[in-house]
């Protein structure tokens, strides 16, 4: 669990001739965007079993040298739920267009359900590499599951304790392009906001903003914390 950031802490200046990140504060309805009850509660549950019930996932992490955690599935929701999500996001930041990067190199897993237990994975700040998404989105779809499993967004925490900024800007596409870094210390951020995970709620946001899972729960597949993830591109 990452220090939570407060604006009353006294804290040093950036220490002299560090990388920096610009910081855009988290703010609903400007970098983040909040839908309670997406679907009806009956779909919604619907979604949530048609999930589990999945016969192809893809293994992560710990089970697979792969980074990311858990367990992923494609083709999460039909295409008419799809759009229906993608026409409420689209609505929210006033864009006429949404795709789904397409690359030989890289599978962008959008529309993807993301099952992670306690004891497969943790909280990993990141942004979204640019070339590959402008705008993030994850549907919760656990019923009653622990308030802070959400989604939190982070900013720099330099060795001295400062705290830095949060948001990766052209030219760069990530973080090591932007910090000249190949890694980061593990506790090199702070939490700046943390959004409650709620059953049949879908978060919007910038996914040029650090933020990652919150965190995650339960041990057996119907008890562990289950999102279906979007990636979007669009016009700047």
């Amino acid at each position: 669990m990452y220090k939570k950031y407060d604006e009353n802490m006294v804290l040093p200046p950036i220490p002299y001739n560090s990388p920096t990140l610009p910081y855009e504060k988290p703010e609903l309805g400007v970098n983040y965007w909040i839908q309670d009850d997406l679907f009806p509660a009956k779909k919604a549950v619907e979604l949530a079993n048609k999930c589990y019930n999945k016969k192809k996932w893809k293994l992560g992490s710990p089970y697979t040298k792969e980074l990311w955690p858990g367990m992923r599935s494609k083709n999460a929701l039909s295409k008419s739920d799809l759009q229906f999500v993608e026409d409420w996001a689209k609505s929210q930041v006033n864009k006429a267009n949404f795709w789904v990067a397409e690359l030989d190199s890289v599978v962008v897993d959008s529309n993807t359900a993301i099952l992670v237990g306690a004891e497969e994975g943790e909280a990993r700040p990141h942004v979204d590499n640019r070339k590959l998404c402008r705008y993030g989105a994850v549907l919760y779809l656990s019923q009653n599951p622990p308030a802070y499993s959400g989604t939190s967004f982070y900013r720099l925490k330099y060795g001295n304790g400062a705290a830095g900024g949060n948001l990766v800007q052209a030219p760069y596409l990530n973080l090591i392009d932007a910090l000249k870094t190949n890694s980061l210390p593990k506790d090199a951020w702070y939490e700046d906001v943390a959004i409650e995970n709620k059953f049949n709620r879908l978060i919007l946001f910038k996914g040029n903003i650090a933020h990652s899972a919150s965190g995650y729960f339960g041990n057996e597949k119907r008890t562990k914390r289950l999102a279906i993830t979007f990636f979007w591109l669009a016009e700047d």
